[in-house]
């Protein structure tokens, strides 16, 4: 599987220090890794994503030297890891793996002084309370290892590692059992470290934290490469879509990008339904219905609009005027011609005021060519166009809150009108 996103290649300069070149790997039982390749530069923040079972633990032990694979080779700085000596890579590349368990009653110091195990030289103690004092956890020193919280084992793990000195730091899904405060700790961490020039590539499954920390993304599906390179062109709703089989919207707020997720529309439709909305309600509609099945389409809302954002994240057909305008003749006709493909309208809890009020004519045009028009009652209590709405509009069914309607709308479909 490939996403059609290039590999990125090391450059001419050599500016490469670590390459995956072509590596195959199989466990005795079945094939895990095809034909992986992919560089990693100095300092670079790599992630490592991808499905469960699609070989992201293996290709960092195999980077790490603890596996050999069939075909290709790992390089560190132009030499293949397999011919370093254990110790002398461990001066070189640290790796953090998903669990570390140890029963004996070590103490956090204790445990983090074995890192320094590789390099035979004095200092030992020193070095580790260094390296705690850098994670910022150097009150943990004493205490025993086994009692520490979760959060607070993986910060002294991750100290342990930072011990050796390494050159590059490998770890596997470091906060997957950590909640929400220690896992951004945890980042933040890597972050600070990866810009004192630390080369960080890490296994996660959270692709928010992976579009917020990491530069670069390796996306491996099924055993191979899907996709390779800047984080934001990796997790784009294509290949993710391609990749883990469902659907992914990108949102920008204050700067900063983030994904949601819903499951993928039923091939199948049940119907079109064409949305009269805006400021934000129409919003789960969109969502709930494409998951549910049905083609939806939404109309006159503004540029920039909350609704308006989700339509045109989700590739919905959309009547848009620009924003704090009234309703122009030409996208009040494109509103006119959405709303006649529909198998039903719908008009949102939406606030009517002068500028959306020829909304109201797409409905009542609805219920005078025979289409099912819906709506949120107490319309009257969302006029502010100065009493143009009028009264409740003349056979159009209402229910009580958008939750009744799309409870109707999912349990069974519309037959075309």
């Amino acid at each position: 599987m490939t996403s059609g996103l290039a590999i990125r290649p090391p450059d001419a300069a050599g500016e490469a220090q670590l390459v995956v070149d072509e590596v195959t790997f199989s466990y005795p039982e079945h094939p895990v890794l095809h034909g992986v390749s992919f560089a990693v530069r100095h300092g670079d923040f790599v992630g490592v994503v991808g499905p469960n079972g699609s070989g992201k633990s293996t290709l960092l032990r195999v980077i790490d030297g603890l596996l050999r694979p069939e075909h290709g080779a790992v390089l560190l700085d132009g030499r293949a890891v397999l011919n370093h000596a254990r110790r002398d890579l461990a001066r070189r590349v640290a790796l953090v793996p998903q669990q570390f368990s140890l029963d004996f009653d070590f103490t956090a110091l204790e445990v983090v002084e074995m890192g320094r195990y590789c390099r035979g030289e004095g200092g030992a103690r020193a070095s580790a309370r260094r390296a705690l004092r850098t994670l910022g956890v150097e009150h943990l020193a004493e205490r025993l290892f086994p009692r520490l919280s979760g959060g607070e084992r993986q910060m002294v793990v991750l100290a342990q590692a930072l011990a050796q000195q390494p050159e590059v730091l490998l770890l596997d899904e470091p906060v997957s059992a950590l909640d929400v405060a220690h896992q951004l700790q945890f980042f933040d961490c890597l972050e600070r470290l990866n810009r004192g020039g630390l080369t960080v590539v890490c296994v996660l499954h959270d692709l928010n934290l992976a579009l917020q920390y990491c530069r670069s993304l390796l996306m491996l599906a099924d055993g191979g490469v899907a996709a390779w390179g800047p984080a934001d062109e990796v997790l784009s709703p294509r290949v993710i879509g391609d990749v883990y089989g469902v659907s992914a919207h990108l949102h920008r707020h204050a700067g900063q990008a983030y994904l949601t997720f819903s499951p993928r529309p039923r091939p199948e439709r049940r119907g079109r339904v064409h949305l009269l909305c805006g400021a934000g309600t129409g919003s789960l509609f969109m969502r709930r219905l494409t998951e549910a099945g049905y083609a939806v389409s939404a109309g006159v809302v503004n540029a920039l609009d909350t609704d308006e954002v989700t339509g045109r994240e989700m590739g919905l057909p959309m009547a848009v005027e620009a924003a704090f305008c009234a309703i122009s003749d030409e996208v009040h006709e494109e509103n006119a011609a959405l709303a006649a493909a529909a198998d039903v309208v719908i008009l949102t809890d939406v606030p009517i005021g002068p500028g959306n009020l020829r909304n109201l004519e797409i409905l009542r045009a609805a219920v005078a060519r025979g289409t099912p028009a819906w709506m949120v009652a107490g319309l009257a209590q969302r006029d502010f166009s100065g009493g143009s709405a009028g009264v409740e509009l003349a056979g159009v069914r209402q229910f009580p809150d958008g939750a009744a309607m799309l409870d109707e709308l999912c349990r069974r479909p519309l037959p075309p009108h």
